[in-house]
């Protein structure tokens, strides 16, 4: 998903990994769930860093993890 986008993505990049708008991905970008860089009026978002926020927020476990004893 994330091999063939440049390490740097455009607000539009982002938008489309995530499936969001565009007004969205720049609400998501202010508010800081969207890992990111403001530079004067330009955004930098690197990714990787938005690679690593949506695996550690995966559902789904990661090779060698194991389920917590209930």
């Amino acid at each position: 998903m994330f091999a063939e986008l440049p390490s740097r993505l455009s607000v539009e990049e982002t938008a489309d990994v995530l499936g969001l708008d565009r007004q969205t991905t720049y609400k998501w970008l202010q508010e800081g769930r969207i890992p990111a860089y403001k530079v004067g009026r330009s955004w930098v978002i690197l990714r990787d860093e938005v690679k690593d926020v949506l695996e550690a927020g995966s559902n789904q476990k990661q090779r060698g993890e194991t389920t917590p004893e209930a």
